[in-house]
């Protein structure tokens, strides 16, 4: 029986007492029999009463249980629980829920929820509390949690609802989960999924830019044109890595970026981006864009051109506005530092801004691009030698054969008829003069040989120009005379000496004289300056002859290059000249440089030498003996051992004129003879010799004289004038090396000379 059962069961034993007591003695019960019946119900409800107070007293014990192990759960659940009322004032919170928020429990309630969340979820947490008036339950939402004096982090919170009995909401209940693992999880994820993407684009963009640079490998290796290589380099580009492209290669000596390859995505962008590169020529001297990377061979990136700083240098805003460039990318065409041009990649689409991925794969592509390039240039300039060779070769013969002619002609007309003194003295000067002239073109082949293989030696001291330029004139005045060209000189005396080599100069002075004098026609004139620029002593040689071509300007200093090479070429040489007036310009630490306006309007040479420094000034000694021309040779004991009978009856002479005793041999064997009879001053002894040469014999000669303790001077007069043949003579045991041909009058000072010195010492 339950508390209501209970309660009725008094009630109706209430109303039979009542009515026992107003009851008539004429009712069929007596009073007695009533009270007896009252008590016993009575008695049944109290021992009902006992059962039912049982009953309530174990559901209290239950319900208490129940909520001893709800608070249980309440407090020690490992996500916050809280509740809060409508408004989000928190009226409850389990330990959980302090430790996240990082505050006790006491100071927790009665504090806004808002308080604890961060300021940027504010507004959507009171829109929030407004949506849960209509719902019974609010679903998940992950909002930024800033708990007291910590930092801010993630917590998923779940919302029920609680109603009264006539469904208005009085209370909030909170569940509140730690989400920052799982976004940390999620966020690693995310990060590994896109690691993981971005790698396989890269392993495919890969491929692709490997498909690419193989491919254009074997387009640019199956063909050694150099033009057809350098305009399949531009299309090789386009459109893979650019919209358009432009290829620009230095070639000898030529204005740079002035004949570029152009290639575009449609003809009317490339005729545009011709005719622009037209209308504004790039300067080579800019510290920016193409000349920049040609000069430092450094790449050059602008992702977007325009938030770039270069786009008021770097580009013309006609560029910008007619080719729409977005980005672009200059890189180098360089093969071990040398530097070939630059190739230009440019994008106008809005979608393709280049980064340093594209940027390694436009300089992989340079760098394959620039060994086609150079493989093609060598090959051309391998044909182009072998050319040069096959004609200078055929001028060589032509020019030694010609003075050869007159020569033979003139000797065999002397020996064969009697000539009067003046048709002799005519005949004796032509010999010399082509005889010179044989002696000048083999010179100056030696000059380029000891030029390839880097042995021009210098006599360093101090030169005055002045004097250099005079004597240079005085040579070239009979040819000059002969010509009837008038050969000026304005040379200002006061410009300082510089340190070089007197001869050498001298000879740089002559072969611009002599050729200046070669190309002017008769009646013309050549003028010579001398004058001081900066720090540097300036010699220009200026004519007005035929001029030279643009065409062949750029080629003026190299070897074996001549403008006309032809069976009906007017001017002779060998086109050696000028390439060793630069070289020994240029080891004399100077420059030198031609112009000319074009072709029969003249030319002028212009040398720049550095000047000695006042304060720098070191004085520097002769290293040879200086020839003085009133020595003789009287009385002196000389063996002079050649092969060839002509060279000794033309020595012997020269010297016997001087005053020597000459004993004349043709071999080694005689000349071993000789000595053990004689006892010369001096052993004259040409090197190329049958059986045995000139190197044996000086061997020996010094093998006999460390027995005698005598020692003779010796002479190398030998056709071996290559700096190597010195090199072995002087080490054989010579002390003098002299090549043939040789003048009768310098044979006569440098043994004279010889002789002084040796007594000197």
């Amino acid at each position: 029986m339950n508390v209501d059962d209970f309660s009725r069961q008094i009630e109706i034993l209430r109303s039979q007492v009542m009515k026992l007591l107003q009851g008539t003695a004429s009712e069929r019960y007596s009073q007695q029999e009533l009270t007896t019946e009252a008590f016993a119900e009575l008695q049944i409800a109290l021992e009902e009463m006992k059962i039912a107070s049982e009953e309530l007293q174990a559901t209290r014990i239950a319900v208490e249980k129940e909520r001893q192990r709800y608070q249980e759960l309440f407090d020690f659940a490992p996500d916050g629980y809280l509740v809060t009322d409508t408004y989000g004032t928190i009226l409850e919170a389990n330990q959980a829920t302090t430790i996240l928020l990082n505050i006790s429990q006491r100071f927790l309630i009665r504090k806004p929820l808002v308080s604890f969340i961060g300021q940027s979820d504010h507004q959507a947490f009171f829109n929030y509390l407004t949506q849960l008036q209509h719902l019974d339950r609010g679903g998940e939402w992950e909002v930024c949690l800033q708990p007291r004096e910590k930092v801010c982090f993630d917590v998923a919170l779940t919302v029920v609802t609680v109603r009264n009995a006539v469904g208005k909401p009085v209370a909030l209940r909170w569940l509140m989960r730690d989400i920052s693992k799982r976004r940390r999880l999620e966020s690693e994820r995310e990060q590994l999924f896109c690691r993981e993407q971005a790698a396989r684009i890269a392993a495919e963009a890969a491929q692709r830019r490997s498909n690419f640079l193989a491919e254009a490998s074997r387009v640019l290796a199956s063909s050694l044109d150099y033009r057809n290589t350098l305009t399949t380099v531009a299309q090789l580009a386009v459109p893979t890595l650019a919209d358009w492209c432009i290829v620009d290669v230095v070639e000898n000596n030529s204005a740079a970026f002035s004949n570029p390859v152009i290639a575009a995505s449609d003809p009317q962008k490339e005729a545009l981006v011709r005719k622009l590169r037209q209308r504004y020529p790039i300067s080579v001297d800019a510290d920016y864009g193409l000349p920049k990377v040609l000069r430092t061979g450094k790449p050059e990136l602008v992702t977007n051109i325009l938030e770039s700083s270069l786009q008021s240098k770097a580009w013309n805003d006609e560029y910008l506005n007619l080719l729409q460039v977005k980005s672009y990318m200059v890189v180098p065409l360089q093969v071990r530092q040398h530097k070939l041009g630059t190739i230009v990649f440019a994008s106008t689409q809005l979608g393709r801004y280049y980064t340093t991925v594209d940027l390694a794969m436009a300089e992989e592509l340079a760098q394959r691009a620039a060994s086609a390039i150079e493989n093609a240039q060598l090959y051309w300039q391998a044909q182009e030698a072998n050319r040069i060779k096959d004609e200078f070769l055929a001028i060589v013969s032509h020019e030694l054969r010609t003075p050869l002619n007159s020569m033979l002609g003139w000797v065999q007309i002397i020996r064969h008829r009697k000539l009067d003194e003046a048709i002799t003295s005519k005949a004796l000067a032509t010999i010399e003069r082509n005889a010179k002239l044989q002696s000048k073109l083999i010179d100056d082949i030696l000059d380029i040989s000891r030029i390839v293989q880097g042995k021009i030696r210098l006599n360093l001291r101090k030169v005055d120009l002045v004097i250099v330029i005079n004597t240079a004139i005085e040579a070239i005045y009979p040819t000059s005379e002969i010509k009837d060209i008038q050969v000026e000189s304005n040379l200002d005396s006061s410009v300082g000496e510089v340190m070089g080599d007197a001869e050498r100069l001298q000879q740089v002075v002559w072969n611009l004289l002599s050729n200046a004098v070669k190309f002017t026609p008769s009646g013309g004139r050549v003028e010579v300056c001398l004058k001081q620029v900066n720090s540097n002593a300036q010699i220009s040689v200026s004519d007005t002859g035929k001029g030279i071509s643009a065409d062949f300007l750029p080629y003026i200093f190299e070897r074996f290059r001549q403008a006309d090479s032809t069976t009906t070429r007017v001017d002779g040489g060998l086109g050696l000249g000028l390439a060793i007036v630069r070289h020994l310009v240029e080891i004399h630490s100077g420059t030198v440089y031609a112009a000319s306006e074009g072709e029969g309007r003249g030319a002028t040479f212009t040398v720049l030498l550095p000047l000695i420094k006042p304060q720098s000034e070191q004085l520097i000694k002769e290293s040879q003996v200086k020839v003085n021309n009133l020595l003789a040779l009287d009385g002196l004991q000389i063996l002079l051992v050649d092969d060839s009978a002509d060279t000794r009856e033309l020595i012997a002479f020269v010297l016997e004129e001087s005053g020597a005793h000459v004993t004349s041999v043709s071999s080694v064997g005689e000349a071993l003879e000789a000595l053990m009879r004689l006892r010369p001053n001096i052993l004259v002894s040409d090197i190329g010799m049958p059986d045995e040469d000139g190197y044996s014999l000086i061997r020996q000669v010094r093998e006999q004289e460390a027995l005698r303790g005598e020692k003779i001077l010796a002479v190398a007069l030998t056709a071996y004038a290559r700096d190597e043949e010195r090199n072995l003579s002087l080490e054989a045991g010579f002390e003098v090396h002299l090549s043939k041909p040789i003048e009768p009058d310098k044979l006569v000072k440098v043994v004279a000379n010889l002789v002084k010195s040796s007594k000197e010492v």
